[in-house]
């Protein structure tokens, strides 16, 4: 009897690896971008990376077809992510800082982990790679000080940075200047920014907006970028007070850039570096993105994407061609060629926007690329779950629709 049951067992085992051989993955639904932490989106040559809450995303442009593929989910994390950073001399290497005091280097093209610091000194609230050392990472908690991992070399190993220490309000993001050798500016909780760059006296809490000085009112300071094409000026959007081009050196406000709305705030900005001057932001209430250029206060247009605020931006320096064939026949489909349709934009036919394409990330999880030259997604996913999913269930009369529940509330 036990001789029939193993054989019975035997066959059944066999019946069912042959069937899941058949098995195979028809499709996946990319978990949404967090919205929890600053630095989650990047971009690098032909591929953009965004953060999930446990995973990245990486999508990378397939030249055949002239379109963003999802090229690799890179998972290692326990905790949630707190940054991402792309290596800015190897297109190949990404950094990632998490919530259990870890940080990552990445190879994307051999989706592996090439080197990992644990137990890092405080949670790495912000990340950067570090523009004038291949082989460097810098990281920071909300108060510093500022750190800066060696991966290799003769001096690997973590150093604190000799200055940038013993903050008076908390870190919300920090950069780099990408041309001048080590300048580094801080945006503070209070408003202000901490300003530091070898050889010079240090800055530290300059440059609040005046509405705020003198008091003890807190005005975060939401996004911050130097201009590609200056040693010295440094966009700056804060919560209340809006956005201003700044001179580090003077110390100096150069120009106040007004929104049409009073209620209309600032979540997010990036420059355009196919257009001198031109940069792009995104409104934290709603999906609005706005283009301006430095010479005019007010801005240039602006494009209502969706309803949910934005989260994050990136503007691509590599955009994918224009597409040639007819939009009508769908000769392919992807993981990002089913674009829901572009919507109702302003019809300031007379200004045209160069080429360029935007990364947006939404605060629903929502993420797309977007072409700011012919006005309209390159692809959308509308909305993502941003939490674990705890249940999914497919429809009983329909097998192509399924539900999901998640901690986010998304259903």
């Amino acid at each position: 009897m036990d001789m029939e049951i193993l054989k019975w067992f035997t066959k059944y085992d066999t019946y069912v690896k042959a069937k899941m051989s058949q098995v195979k993955q028809v499709g996946l639904l990319a978990a949404g971008c967090q919205p929890w932490n600053k630095d989650v989106c990047a971009a690098s040559g032909d591929r953009f990376a965004y953060c999930a809450t446990l995973a990245i995303y990486v999508y990378q442009l397939d030249h055949r077809y002239n379109e963003f593929k999802l090229r690799a989910i890179m998972s290692e994390h326990k905790k949630t992510i707190t940054a991402i950073s792309w290596c800015p001399h190897n297109p190949d290497m990404f950094a990632s800082a998490s919530a259990d005091n870890l940080v990552i280097i990445w190879n994307v093209a051999e989706q592996k982990v090439v080197a990992r610091l644990d137990s890092t000194k405080g949670m790495p609230a912000s990340l950067s790679w570090c523009w004038n050392s291949g082989d460097a990472v810098a990281f920071v908690s909300h108060r510093g000080p500022l750190y800066i991992w060696t991966i290799s070399g003769p001096d690997s190993g973590v150093a604190v940075h000799k200055e940038a220490h013993s903050f008076l309000s908390d870190i919300c993001l920090f950069r780099w200047h990408p041309r001048k050798k080590g300048k580094v500016v801080f945006g503070h909780t209070d408003g202000s920014l901490s300003i530091f760059q070898p050889g010079c006296k240090s800055q530290k809490h300059v440059l609040r907006p005046e509405s705020l000085e003198g008091t003890d009112e807190e005005d975060p300071v939401t996004a911050l970028e130097w201009d590609p094409l200056s040693t010295d000026y440094l966009l700056v959007a804060n919560l209340h007070n809006g956005i201003r081009l700044v001179d580090s050196e003077s110390l100096s406000c150069i120009t106040t850039f007004s929104f049409p709305s009073a209620a209309a705030s600032v979540q997010c900005l990036a420059w355009v570096p196919t257009a001198p001057g031109m940069f792009i932001t995104g409104d934290s209430q709603v999906g609005v993105l706005r283009v301006w250029n430095v010479s005019k206060t007010t801005p240039i247009d602006n494009f209502k994407l969706k309803k949910t605020g934005f989260h994050a931006l990136h503007v691509l320096n590599s955009p994918p061609k224009k597409k040639t064939q007819s939009p009508t026949k769908n000769h392919h489909t992807s993981s990002t060629s089913e674009a829901v349709p572009p919507p109702t934009l302003t019809q300031n036919h007379a200004f045209s926007l160069p080429p360029g394409h935007a990364v947006c990330c939404f605060m629903d999880g929502g993420v797309g690329l977007y072409d700011m030259g012919a006005k309209k997604w390159d692809f959308l996913r509308d909305l993502g779950h941003i939490e674990t999913i705890f249940d999914c269930k497919f429809k009983p009369d329909d097998v192509l629709i399924y539900w999901l529940r998640s901690f986010d509330g998304n259903n």
